[in-house]
């Protein structure tokens, strides 16, 4: 199964600050198998019908048991007054979810369009490789579905005239993928907008975690466990190395903020933080609220990743400076491939560093 590894450097930030993550919390990864930006409206006829999306936890180096406290789903037209199942199913053996063990379900209202989140009341504990998020949805429900990647990821479920057994995926009369083939016989050509948010177990090899070096006391870069298809990524018109996550400012803040980067003369840079040296010409990123005045620090994190020289690849760190005068925050920081990549919360100068001289 495909799936795309989200980044997410919030335990990172947290540990930074001598803080610990609460599981009842947002988790540390977002699962999704979103890769584009345009959408198309899928809608439920007919009968009440089941979609949703399978992620595979293999490709995230997390350590089982995971936890997952919340689930979403892009919607376009709710139907008020009426409620819907979420489900969630773990399944050891990958492939069709027919044989999927249902591991939480919670009843809930959905009154109007936008990105629902359902919060459980007690995180879900995952142990299996494989898990799959749904939501049985109403008749006239209108769901967002990403118009890129494959279909096989996202499945329909229903029994006509009536309603089946979520315990017991292989009670629907109809259940398969939605890449076109029987017996849904329905081809999305994308996958569904519905998310889950996970975290692993202690002692994780998450790729998220920010290490120091003990001889130096300075932050050090953290290799991703495995490779990563950053699908969600775009690069900056007027710089051409960096690049910013699609779906932290789409999802994640609602497109209530605009970034804008553009390359300046390293001249303008601020000295480097002691026992770092800057590698790459300097970017100056700017970002404006809905309103157009200059945001402040953002509520959640964009992510960022700037493609490093091969000969600095493996020490890359990412700097962001601001305030007055600017000064350089070195943040934690992973690569994927030949991209290093973190978290940042604000705008200003942007670059990447290299522990010593």
């Amino acid at each position: 199964m495909l799936n795309k590894l989200r980044i997410g450097l919030l335990v990172g930030l947290m540990l930074l600050a001598g803080l610990s993550m609460n599981l009842v919390e947002a988790g540390d990864r977002v699962l999704t198998n979103n890769s584009g930006t345009d959408s198309s409206i899928w809608y439920v006829s007919g009968e009440q019908t089941l979609v949703m999306n399978g992620f595979d936890l293999t490709p995230l180096g997390l350590q089982l048991p995971a936890t997952i406290d919340r689930v979403s789903i892009a919607v376009d037209t709710a139907v008020p007054g009426t409620l819907i199942d979420v489900v969630v199913y773990q399944d050891g053996n990958g492939g069709s979810p027919v044989d999927a063990v249902l591991v939480g379900q919670k009843q809930v209202d959905i009154t109007q369009a936008g990105v629902f989140t359902v919060v459980f009341d007690t995180p879900l504990q995952i142990t299996q490789p494989v898990v799959w998020v749904g939501f049985y949805l109403p008749v006239d429900f209108k769901f967002l579905a990403d118009k890129s990647g494959s279909s096989v990821l996202t499945y329909w479920g229903w029994t006509p005239s009536a309603r089946f057994d979520l315990a017991q995926l292989s009670s629907a009369s109809v259940f398969g993928p939605a890449d076109g083939s029987a017996p849904v016989n329905l081809n999305m050509n994308g996958i569904a907008r519905i998310t889950a948010e996970i975290t692993g177990a202690a002692g994780s090899s998450d790729a998220t975690a920010q290490t120091i070096d003990p001889a130096t006391g300075l932050i050090t870069q953290v290799s991703a466990p495995v490779p990563a298809e950053i699908f969600v990524m775009r690069q900056y018109a007027g710089c051409e190395t960096l690049q910013w996550d699609t779906e932290d400012v789409g999802i994640t803040l609602k497109d209530s903020i605009d970034l804008i980067c553009k390359e300046i003369w390293p001249g303008f840079a601020p000295a480097s933080p002691a026992g770092y040296t800057r590698m790459q010409l300097l970017y100056d990123l700017t970002i404006y609220t809905d309103e157009g005045v200059f945001a402040g620090e953002l509520s959640a994190p964009v992510t960022h990743c700037i493609e490093a020289n091969p000969a600095d690849i493996d020490r890359a760190v990412v700097g962001v400076a601001y305030g007055t005068p600017r000064k350089w925050e070195i943040l934690p920081s992973v690569r994927f491939g030949n991209v290093v990549c973190a978290e940042v919360k604000r705008g200003g100068g942007l670059s990447y560093f290299v522990p010593g001289g």
